[in-house]
């Protein structure tokens, strides 16, 4: 059975400039040609490359989850405190789908997220293009 987990906060305990903040929402999506090694990996090893990933961006993982699928396929996904970043590793293709979401509530994070892009990027695919990601802001 899938964990939930829910998230509820009283705004009354947050300063007032925080009450009246204006949300922004970091999406950067990429479909990435993998390394044998990533193609190859379990899960569990899947996941913890991931961590170590989002912690060197300087994000903070709160919760995961994870998947193998039959005959082949990966899906791993971390919950942020800034949101979530999730990888889907197509291995017949040897290609991953990464979808990198980061919001900014009190501190600008579009750095951290565009790190995090950095990093998944030369760690999946062996090195880095700016060119291989889509970026959209959305705001509210």
């Amino acid at each position: 059975m899938p964990r939930v987990v829910y998230l509820k906060f009283n705004l009354a305990y947050l300063p007032r400039q925080a009450q009246s903040f204006m949300i922004r929402s970091h999406h950067f999506s990429a479909i990435l040609t993998a390394t044998d090694k990533i193609v190859t990996m379990l899960p569990a090893e899947l996941l913890g490359l991931l961590k170590i990933v989002v912690q060197g961006a300087g994000l903070n993982a709160v919760s995961e989850a994870s998947a193998a699928f039959e005959p082949q396929g990966v899906s791993v996904v971390l919950i942020l405190e800034e949101s979530h970043v999730a990888l889907h590793v197509w291995t017949e293709c040897g290609k991953v789908t990464v979808d990198v979401h980061v919001c900014d509530y009190v501190q600008d994070n579009y750095s951290k997220a565009q790190h995090l892009t950095q990093l998944l990027d030369q760690q999946i695919s062996g090195s880095y293009d700016r060119d291989r990601w889509s970026y959209l802001l959305a705001t509210g």
